[in-house]
């Protein structure tokens, strides 16, 4: 089972917090699905939202089609903690979101995805509107921030972990393929890299537990 931590960091690249206002260009159709699973502190967790995840994640299959329940659970989950991590953020004074910042962030969400025609057809088929989806990519600049700001700027990978990592993992592995490790010197980076996402996301996951444990969520229906 991925972490929570994972969860929220690694959707489609681009990890993203939906949102549940007026969304729909087919709006017909998204009454016919709309409804609300879940509140996390009074917070609205819509099956709109799960399909939105779903559309912008460029892992998953499309929301077009019939979505599995396992799915759907799986990113309920997702939208639960990714909704906790954004009250949390929006406690932390942070400085204003520039236009450039949240056009950036958008076009890493579309080279996710195989083609741009592909990624305005996921989107389109879930009623996601170009607004719609600026404003779920500012929530994530925002988490992004917080992410920074709490953990990312507090965690240290030293000399002897990367030694280690390289002698105890990546050497055998390596090896384990015929092939011959490189120097230390030219893959410390990545290794450090590498150690320091991994102590970040065990901070989130351990930050996360106790968040929850406080939190107020009910699940009100199945996905």
């Amino acid at each position: 089972m991925i972490g929570a931590a994972t969860r929220i960091l690694t959707v489609c690249g681009v990890a993203i917090v939906g949102l549940l206002c007026g969304y729909s260009p087919e709006a017909s159709a998204q009454k016919l699905v709309d409804q609300i699973l879940a509140l996390v502190n009074d917070d609205v967790v819509a099956r709109t939202d799960l399909l939105w995840s779903i559309a912008l994640d460029s892992k998953a299959p499309s929301p077009a089609g019939p979505v599995s329940s396992d799915l759907l659970k799986q990113k309920l989950e997702v939208m639960i903690d990714q909704r906790l991590v954004a009250q949390e953020a929006a406690r932390v004074p942070s400085a204003e979101l520039t236009q450039d910042e949240v056009d950036k962030k958008r076009t890493e969400l579309i080279r996710s995805f195989k083609s741009e025609a592909e990624f305005r057809q996921r989107v389109e088929s879930v009623g996601l509107t170009p607004d719609r989806i600026d404003d779920l990519i500012r929530e994530r600049i925002l988490i992004d921030r917080f992410v920074d700001f709490r953990f990312r700027s507090f965690v240290l990978v030293t000399e002897p972990e990367i030694q280690k990592y390289y002698d105890e993992t990546l050497v055998p592995k390596v090896r384990a393929a015929g092939q011959v490790p490189p120097p230390i010197e030219k893959v410390s980076d990545d290794i450090g890299a590498l150690l320091k996402q991994e102590k970040i996301n065990q901070e989130i996951d351990r930050w996360l537990n106790t968040v929850r444990q406080r939190a107020d969520i009910v699940q009100l229906a199945e996905p």
